[in-house]
């Protein structure tokens, strides 16, 4: 799996410029993974909640197993390391998600950022910020965070 992540982020050997459905499926995991994982760790305090949410969630979302999801849980926080902004992440996103999968994806977000039980700035910021990059209507993005909000402290 770690020779097809490489394929897909060092470009073809075959020098085709359209993606193959599977490359287009390992940028599309790597980049949800790495806005998890920018949810999780916005605080500086990346929690075994937090941890276990994000594990949990690409578990299930790309029915995985624990290797598989370490693995890509491992070349996403060296595409994020090698990143510079989040902008690469979020334009796959947007090239291949529509509005529900993109709002769905928000709750995800908001699940790993309640998921020690607290909220603080950062954590607020990098969520605002995503909402705005993924091109995401404020009142829903609100809306989610609430039902997450109050799933979380029942």
């Amino acid at each position: 799996m770690l020779d097809t992540f490489k394929k897909v982020f060092n470009g073809s050997s075959s020098g085709k410029s359209v993606l193959s459905a599977e490359e287009r499926e390992l940028r599309l995991r790597t980049a949800t993974c790495v806005l998890l994982l920018e949810a999780a760790t916005a605080d500086h305090n990346f929690t075994a909640e937090e941890e276990h949410k994000v594990l949990d969630i690409l578990k299930t979302k790309y029915n995985m197993t624990d290797e598989a999801v370490e693995e890509l849980i491992e070349k996403s926080e060296r595409e994020r390391e090698n990143s510079t902004d989040l902008w690469y992440f979020t334009n796959q996103i947007n090239e291949n998600m529509d509005n529900e999968e993109k709002y769905a994806l928000m709750e995800l977000v908001w699940e790993v950022i309640y998921s020690d039980g607290t909220m603080d700035k950062f954590e607020n910021y990098v969520a605002h910020k995503l909402q705005t990059m993924l091109n995401l209507d404020h009142s829903t993005f609100i809306e989610l965070k609430m039902k997450v909000k109050n799933e979380c402290q029942t």
